[in-house]
């Protein structure tokens, strides 16, 4: 299928991104702490297709255990728009209720245990997402 470009933004607009995916999007809702805690159900994007368009100096870092995972988050209005995950460091998880433009034509959203993360990792195929040509 071929790729659109979806744009999106933060909740006060600081921060705006846009990436080339499938106008049919799949997702994944973890149930890891800071993905229950934020509510984050996020699509897993190759870093080549991933552009930040504004807000660079809006966005602060939060990283905890293996610091693998750069959680991004505008400093204005604290939405996480998107963010380097620990599963995928090589692309953008982008949070899919953060997509504001008309491209997105189905979602269809994959559970993953994050309580079990490493066997959830191997066992989701998640990690193929970040490459290119997949």
């Amino acid at each position: 299928m071929a790729l659109v470009t979806h744009q999106g933004q933060c909740h006060c607009g600081a921060v705006r991104f846009e990436f080339d995916a499938e106008p049919d999007l799949l997702a994944w809702d973890c149930d890891c702490d800071i993905c229950a805690m934020k509510r984050n159900t996020h699509t897993i994007v190759p870093a080549a297709r991933f552009r930040l368009l504004q807000g660079q100096d809006s966005l602060s870092c939060y990283q905890f255990n293996t610091r693998t995972a750069q959680h991004l988050f505008c400093t204005t209005c604290g939405i996480c728009p998107f963010y380097r995950p620990r599963s995928n460091p090589d692309g953008y998880a982008v949070t899919i209720h953060c997509i504001t433009s008309p491209t997105v034509a189905s979602t269809r959203i994959r559970q993953i245990k994050g309580s079990e993360w490493e066997a959830a990792v191997e066992a989701s195929g998640i990690r193929q997402l970040s490459k290119e040509g997949r």
